[in-house]
């Protein structure tokens, strides 16, 4: 019941969900446990749930042909998440969402959420939002890829995702900067030695 009304807090703060609505959700709700190292989503297989966040955190991450991996989003308590480009076009993932540490969802069919749509106006909203949301974080992703360097890309990370710092090892924060980790590490080290001399 917890996990649930932690649930409802977070959506009705994006659009407000009247109680009867809320029921009916809440019916189609499944509590459900990820391991550390488990897939959420899984490259080359389609997507069909979306879930929430109660506790841990998740990577996005790419696969190119070498088996290089490549960090694109990181997902944190009270956020929605689920392979959004693979349900939207009902085709195969092209990204894996992996549990970082053990963590506890609510997910549900993402068939069955977009029927909720049509039943009033408060989910389209969530929706919408939830979409704009989402471009949004990838527009300036894109952004900060093509007009701020790298240490001001490692900046900007630590005054806006302070989490994804604090929680996400250097390593796997690296390849989300685009860098390796050893010149994430040269980075950082050249910002404290400037701050030291301050």
């Amino acid at each position: 019941m917890i996990k649930h009304a932690l649930l409802f807090k977070t959506l009705n703060k994006v659009a407000e969900i009247p109680s009867e609505q809320w029921q009916k959700l809440y019916a189609m709700l499944e509590e459900k446990s990820l391991k550390k190292g488990e897939h959420f989503v899984k490259a080359g297989i389609k997507a069909s749930k979306i879930g929430f966040i109660i506790s841990g955190c998740c990577r996005q991450f790419y696969i190119d042909g070498d088996g290089n991996e490549f960090n694109h989003g990181f997902n944190f308590e009270n956020e929605l998440m689920g392979g959004y480009p693979s349900l939207l076009e009902r085709s195969l993932s092209r990204y894996t969402i992996e549990a970082m540490e053990d963590c506890e969802l609510l997910v549900m069919p993402y068939d069955d959420f977009e029927q909720f749509y049509s039943r009033h106006i408060c989910w389209e909203r969530l929706g919408r939002k939830v979409a704009e949301r989402n471009y949004l974080l990838k527009m300036k992703r894109e952004s900060s890829f093509l007009i701020l360097d790298a240490t001001q890309r490692y900046l900007d990370v630590l005054k806006t995702q302070p989490e994804v710092v604090k929680r996400v090892p250097q390593y796997h924060l690296a390849s989300f900067l685009g860098l390796t980790a050893s010149g994430l590490n040269r980075i950082i080290k050249k910002l404290k030695d400037s701050n030291d001399e301050e």
